[in-house]
Formats: structure tokens, sequence, C-alpha cells
């Protein structure tokens, strides 16, 4: 009853127009179940890497602001070691990285704050900080 039905549904007559419709219908499964397949394993593997990047995500924002600073993308260092300082505060090293990223994005007065806190707070910091904080006080000096 339900065949008769669904034949006449489907607009069946013979028994060569079925077997034609049951190979289309068959092909058509193998190429969804192809595609699911295709999508799981890509998923698979993207939800791997998100894993192991989740479990270092302090180092990874910091490794990756190193990157774009290297490659002069400051808009982006800048985000990330914002990202570091924000979240992992003790990684002393983004917070320079962070000043230092500033200033060659011409923002002196943003990265003279971040120093002074810096520098407040861990007063034996790298002497690095203390030279780039003195590089801001003389532009800042020779421009007024």
């Amino acid at each position: 009853m339900i065949k008769k039905f669904v034949k006449k549904l489907v607009g069946i007559k013979s028994k060569d127009e079925e077997s034609k419709l049951s190979i289309k219908v068959r092909e058509k499964m193998n190429n969804l179940q192809n595609f699911f397949e295709d999508k799981s394993s890509f998923l698979n593997q993207e939800y791997l890497i998100i894993k192991k990047k989740l479990e270092n995500l302090r180092e990874t924002n910091y490794n990756q602001g190193l990157k774009y600073l290297e490659r002069g993308d400051l808009k982006d260092a800048i985000w990330r070691f914002s990202i570091v300082k924000k979240f992992w505060p003790d990684l002393l090293d983004a917070h320079y990285q962070l000043a230092y990223s500033l200033m060659l994005n011409k923002k002196p007065h943003k990265a003279e704050m971040v120093l002074r806190e810096l520098l407040q707070s861990h007063p034996d910091y790298d002497p690095k900080a203390r030279e780039l904080l003195a590089r801001i006080e003389n532009i800042s000096s020779n421009a007024s």
C-alpha cells in the first residue's frame, strides 16, 4: 500500500523507472555519506588544533604577538600582548612587548603608562624597560 503511494507520489510507472530511481537514491546517499565523512575528518583535525592551542593559550597569544611584531603588524601585536597582560599579568615580558609595540605604533603616551605600571610593580624587571622609558621621556621632552 505504502509502496504504491510512494510510486504514485514520485511518478514511477514501470520497474525500469523504479530501478533508475533506486540507483539515483543510492548515489545521492553515497555522496552524502562521503561529504559527512570528509567534514567529520576536517572537524576532528580542527578540534585537535584548537585543543592544543587552548592548552597553551598564554604562550600561544604571546608567541603570536611576537610574530605579528616581527612582521610589523603592530595592531595585532598590541592586541595579543594586551590580552596576555590582562589575563596573565605575571608574564612581565608581555608588558614590555606591549609598550614596545605601542612605541613603534607612535603611541608613546600609552607605552609610557604600561612601562610605569610594570616598573612600579616590578622595579627589578629587565633594565631594557627603563631604557625604553627613558627614550620615551626623551622624545616627549624634545617634542615640547
